[in-house]
């Protein structure tokens, strides 16, 4: 399975690449007498190692599947504020490790409304708020097959293969009080 996953790379091919080019410069120089010869080798040996170098980031970044966090902006950070007013008054620490933890919360979870519908940005950032402050952890890690639900519904149970479920009026309720426990 490993073999398979370095054939993506092609390293067999670059290499014959650059063996025949790393050859050539001191065959043109010390047979042919050819220092012209021996630079284009040697620029044509470096755009090559530019190339091929390039190509395997982009096949290593494809192959990874690590899915990059969701960056807040300046309008998702005062609507937070404004949400949540007690977040203004954790430590900066707690306030930069909840932001990026909303961000991985937001880039691998799909949150959606009691009609599978996916929710606004707004909404869903107030749903990972809620979430990551109330199952605060030193290990936060998330599933990408998770689904967390925001609903105005009490008959939608947990077990409906829905990893967490946030009630509106609890939400409308409890939002003043929620704060990163990292802050107390």
């Amino acid at each position: 399975m490993i073999f398979q996953k370095i054939n993506k790379y092609r390293f067999s091919l670059w290499i014959a690449v650059f063996l025949v080019l790393l050859i050539g410069i001191p065959f043109s120089v010390i047979v042919l007498d050819a220092f012209f010869l021996a630079k284009t080798f040697g620029v044509l040996l470096v755009l090559t190692l530019l190339v091929a170098i390039k190509y395997w980031f982009a096949v290593s970044r494809n192959t990874n599947l690590v899915v990059p966090r969701v960056v807040l902006n300046k309008n998702d950070l005062f609507d937070l504020y404004r949400d949540f007013k007690k977040f203004k008054n954790a430590s900066s620490f707690a306030q930069d490790l909840v932001l990026n933890r909303i961000g991985i919360v937001l880039s691998k979870v799909k949150l959606v409304n009691q009609k599978n519908e996916i929710l606004d940005r707004r909404q869903a950032i107030q749903l990972s708020y809620v979430f990551i402050c109330e199952n605060w952890t030193d290990d936060f890690q998330v599933d990408s097959n998770w689904v967390f639900v925001f609903s105005d519904d009490k008959a939608l149970k947990i077990d409906e293969g829905y990893k967490y479920q946030l009630l509106s009026q609890r939400f409308s309720e409890e939002k003043s009080d929620i704060i990163p426990p990292e802050s107390t």
